[in-house]
């Protein structure tokens, strides 16, 4: 492994005691070991970050399952070579990870290969999940769930809008998705016009070009779709060339970093997720709470997902009968595996009821944000 990846320890949850005298079947299989890819470092770092402080609200709960974490960088290499590791090497029972779509995209097939159970907290790109059954699932909402009902609430905000420019990021997997199929598609079959598509890539730092084109259409409307780092300087752009239209951008804004970066040109920006910091469900509320006297920064959709799989993952520990036994590993996949896919209604302690479904994708309720006061808001 490379020497500037980070490494992240083993974290073993030792509560042994207390939980043996609860009876808890996870603790009569010795702590299943699960492994877990994130981006502590790259192009996601921010989204990492707010994952590492999940993970530890999540040990603190002394739930009772061997972490074995790896930093992927965001990088696809990376990604497969920790994935063949997790699965060979590390010998673990599931993985929770990647997080970007594009890793996913690479690693799933090695899980199939390898026949483990691997759940992505967060990747949104539509079909990954469903082309690498039985073995892939991913506990986040595909975009063409979320974007339409995007559209329709930033149309109904904005009734003027008839025409719009669409500014995509072509490297990144899931933006290029919703940037050239997924928006379009739901743009158009509301009747818009979508009077072009300007390409840029993951790691520009100039957009001045790109804005220009799309001003010089003249559209109603601006649409994004990038990640938090490049869609936040392609809104500041937006702006700093005087252009007032409305803007609506895919889910890969959704992080705190992208109002930081953007700073007031991300006002009024329109975006969609499952998880806001500021809903008033109790339950979520005292999480974020908690949260929040972990880090100085509001907690991300990133940071809700990577909770609640590994909320989901332990209680399928819980359910599946493994023995544990190391020549019994393969069979324990399995029975992983049969219990992901039969998760239905399950009660994710922050984004709420949660069912997988035929192609092993998340079905929830999405929420429409819109960005008030540096702060991303829902859209009642």
């Amino acid at each position: 492994m490379a020497s500037h990846r980070k490494t992240i320890a083993l974290v073993v949850l030792t509560f042994g005691t207390a939980v043996a005298l609860l009876g808890s079947a996870v603790a009569a299989v010795a702590q299943p070991k699960i492994g877990v890819l994130m981006p502590l470092s790259g192009k996601g770092a921010s989204y990492g970050a707010h994952q590492q402080v999940a993970i530890r609200m999540f040990q603190d709960k002394g739930e009772a399952l061997k972490l074995v974490i790896y930093d992927t960088r965001g990088e696809n290499t990376d990604a497969i070579n920790l994935t063949r590791k997790l699965i060979g090497s590390d010998q673990v029972l599931a993985i929770v990870g990647p997080l970007f779509s594009g890793e996913s995209e690479v690693t799933f097939p090695v899980a199939v290969q390898g026949k483990t159970p691997i759940i992505t907290p967060t990747s949104a790109k539509p079909g990954i999940a469903a082309a690498n059954r039985p073995w892939a699932f991913r506990n986040a909402l595909t975009s063409d769930k979320l974007d339409g009902a995007l559209i329709d609430r930033w149309l109904a905000a904005n009734p003027g809008v008839k025409k719009v420019v669409i500014l995509l990021d072509t490297k990144d997997a899931v933006s290029k998705s919703d940037g050239s199929v997924v928006l379009p598609a739901a743009l158009k079959s509301r009747g818009i016009t979508v009077l072009d598509s300007i390409s840029f890539q993951t790691g520009d730092i100039d957009y001045s070009a790109q804005v220009t084109k799309a001003k010089s259409l003249n559209p109603d409307g601006v649409v994004v779709a990038a990640l938090y780092n490049e869609g936040a300087n392609v809104v500041r752009e937006v702006r700093k060339q005087g252009m007032t239209q409305p803007i609506v951008a895919g889910l890969g804004v959704m992080d705190p970093r992208f109002i930081e970066l953007a700073g007031p040109a991300a006002e009024g920006v329109m975006t969609v997720n499952d998880f806001w910091t500021d809903n008033p469900d109790p339950a979520v509320a005292r999480w974020v709470a908690d949260y929040k006297k972990r880090s100085p920064t509001p907690p991300s959709n990133a940071a809700a997902l990577m909770y609640d799989t590994l909320d989901i993952v332990r209680s399928c520990a819980e359910k599946s009968g493994l023995s544990g036994k190391p020549d019994d590993l393969e069979k324990d996949r399995e029975r992983m595996r049969d219990c992901l896919a039969r998760v239905k209604d399950y009660k994710a302690p922050v984004t709420g009821a949660t069912t997988f479904d035929e192609h092993g994708d998340a079905v929830r309720q999405p929420v429409v944000l819109v960005v008030r006061q540096g702060r991303f808001e829902s859209v009642r």
